[in-house]
Parts: C-alpha cells; structure tokens; sequence
C-alpha cells in the first residue's frame, strides 16, 4: 500500500481550483496559508470551506525566510499563525509549513513550542517517511520551467555548453508529468509516502492543470493508494513509532 498526500503553501485563492481537483480524484490536500502575503488569498468564508474536506495548516504571518530570524521572532511567526487560523476555523490547528522549506533547529524547536504536531519543509525524498515530524519531507513539486529558461537551456545544450546530456528530458513541456509518474511508481513499488507538493497560483502560471489533473486520475486509478492529509501521515508514523 502506498500512502499519497498533496500540499499547497500560500493560501492563494486559485488553491479552490485545485480542491475541485482533489475532491474530483479522492485526494486529500494539506493547505498552508499565510495571513500577510498573497495579494490574492483565500478569503476566510474560503478558508472555512475548504477546511471541511481538507487540512487547513499554518504557513506563518507574513511569509519570511525563518532561518534569517531570532527564536522569538520565530515563535511570533508560527504562533501568531496558529492562533489566526484557529479563530477562523474555531478548531485546533496541527501542522505547519516552512515558507521557502528552510528550516534550522531553532525554527522547528519554534514549531514544536507552538503547539503543532509536525511541519512540512521541502527537502527532497523518493518516499522516505517523516522519521522527525518537525522536518517533513515532499517527493514532486508541481512545477515546469519556464520558457526563457528551457529556451537558454536548450541552446547549451546544442552548444555543448552549461547542461549536460542527463538534463535533456526535462527541457521538454511536458516532462514534469512524466517525472512524476515515474517517482510515483518508483515509491508504490518501493513503498512509503509519495508527497506532491506545490502553489496553486503557480500551476496556473504556468498552465500545469490539464498535467496535475491527469496525474491524479492516474494515481487514484491504482487500487492500492490510500490517500491522506500531511497531518494524517505524521499521526500515523507517530502511532506506529509508538506501537513500536
């Protein structure tokens, strides 16, 4: 059995295209919002919607990269987060997310000291579980390059000069969606988490839908995903560590 979560980090309103998507397949979806960052960000009736079929996490206040921060300002950050989102939702708020993924040891003792039972950073695995809660790991971010950079690149690599053989086939548009599969199978055979992580305002930039999309439909036409919220993966290694 292979567990699949999905998560989106900064509360943009387009993230309710991205539940329709989710809810069409029967995934789950963690969504990390931040109270000062989008300029267009789910608005809390939103919130409040979404929160009744999905996670609804902690993305911080004002989005700064918390490695650069004190302990104190830290815990402001996360805390104050927590705290915001628990008045909107009238209900406990469990996980958090690093802005940018980066994390130091003060910033996930600040986490910890916040009240929240794990945090999600973006550190790359093929399936490894969270062994620390506090430094959750993604496997696939939904994301393409853009056209100026495959442009530049593909002329190197023409050239000879700057990107290596090995890079080619993801200069091509629909390259993400292969990679994804191919991670997806490479942890259903293996076993564990396969974590797809990303920004709905993102996909759609850069017009990642009709791929998202046929990367679910896909997963869940495997008999064998069981389909889980980042906060329901950290609950379950936590018991198993427990049971252990």
């Amino acid at each position: 059995m292979v567990t699949v979560t999905t998560s989106w980090d900064d509360g943009d309103a387009r993230d309710v295209r991205v539940v329709a998507l989710l809810d069409t397949y029967g995934a789950r979806g963690s969504f990390y919002v931040t109270k000062a960052y989008r300029s267009h960000r789910l608005s809390e009736d939103a919130i409040r919607e979404l929160a009744a079929r999905h996670e609804i996490g902690a993305h911080t206040l004002t989005h700064p990269d918390l490695t650069v921060l004190s302990y104190e300002e830290q815990l402001k950050e996360l805390r104050g987060s927590k705290e915001w989102l628990e008045s909107v939702l009238g209900r406990e708020i469990d996980m958090a997310c690093y802005p940018f993924g980066r994390a130091n040891d003060s910033a996930r003792k600040a986490a910890k000291d916040a009240g929240f039972i794990g945090a999600r950073s973006t550190r790359k695995t093929l399936g490894e579980a969270a062994v620390n809660p506090f430094d959750m790991p993604v496997t696939m971010m939904t994301y393409r390059l853009p056209y100026g950079f495959l442009h530049k690149a593909s002329l190197a690599l023409r050239r000879g000069t700057g990107v290596s053989i090995e890079h080619a086939p993801f200069l091509r548009n629909d390259a993400w969606l292969q990679r994804a599969k191919d991670k997806f199978s490479t942890v259903r055979a293996q076993g564990g988490v396969f974590h797809v992580w990303g920004h709905s305002w993102e996909v759609d930039e850069l017009d990642l839908w009709r791929s998202l999309e046929e990367l679910l439909a896909y997963i869940a036409g495997c008999e064998d995903v069981q389909f889980k919220t980042n906060g329901e993966v950290i609950r379950s290694l936590s018991a198993s560590a427990q049971a252990t």
